[in-house]
């Protein structure tokens, strides 16, 4: 299944002008995240020639603003889409899609998106701002899962070892913003040791992993770890 990256934020300037977040475009009709700036984001969309159209699921990882900034103009353009978020999302962000009539779908434990694409399920952690709910997806291919994250909050590792344990498959890739950036390099050490040790095979880190981890995460795996640019595609 083709993955395509639509618009992605990682360092410390674009967070400061807000071109911040991530949004993924899986095959021709699920896209996942909508960034952080909805001109950004639409913009994008146009350039890279994204029929909109054809756009059927919308999958919001969580409702922090870098994630949704750009769900209002697609809605806008096609409000024939199905919504998934999660349960404990924002009053704010449901009303604005059902402002739409959107179907919106608030997801708590894990479904099937499309016939290969799922939910997570929505996880849990807390943090300093209080309780993060958080959902990803997972991607049933030839080469196994891969699994698909907005920021990971709830743990990298954990998301994966939770999508394994779903599928009783083996994980091929790990795409998008693992949380990594504010880690210690033992923490993201121990957090790469057990992808590794999970049979990982293949990672795309973005977003908020950081550089420093980004660069861990290159020595371990080499080749296998890809960045991907705006508007690249890859077979996942």
């Amino acid at each position: 299944m083709k993955l395509t990256l639509i618009a992605e934020g990682s360092t410390k300037w674009q967070r400061f002008i807000k071109r911040w977040g991530v949004s993924y475009l899986l095959g021709d009709d699920v896209i996942f995240d909508t960034f952080g700036r909805a001109d950004v984001f639409w913009g994008n969309i146009g350039r890279f020639r994204v029929d909109i159209k054809r756009i059927k699921h919308v999958v919001i990882s969580h409702d922090d603003w870098d994630h949704v900034a750009g769900l209002t103009p697609l809605l806008n353009h096609n409000c024939d889409v199905s919504v998934y978020v999660c349960k404990n999302s924002s009053q704010t962000l449901k009303e604005e899609i059902c402002r739409f009539r959107s179907c919106l779908t608030e997801i708590d434990k894990p479904i099937p998106i499309t016939e290969s694409v799922y939910s997570s399920g929505e996880m849990t952690v807390n943090t300093k701002r209080g309780v993060l709910f958080e959902q990803s997806l997972v991607v049933r291919t030839g080469k196994g899962i891969s699994v698909i994250t907005g920021c990971a909050h709830p743990g990298i590792a954990e998301i994966v070892r939770r999508a394994s344990e779903q599928f009783k498959e083996e994980i091929y890739a790990i795409i998008g913003g693992f949380h990594m950036k504010d880690n210690s390099p033992s923490q993201n050490e121990k957090i790469i040791k057990d992808l590794w040790s999970m049979g990982v095979r293949v990672i795309m880190p973005s977003h908020c992993t950081g550089k420093d981890a980004v660069a861990l995460i290159k020595k371990r795996y080499g080749n296998a770890c890809i960045q991907l640019r705006e508007n690249e595609s890859v077979e996942i």
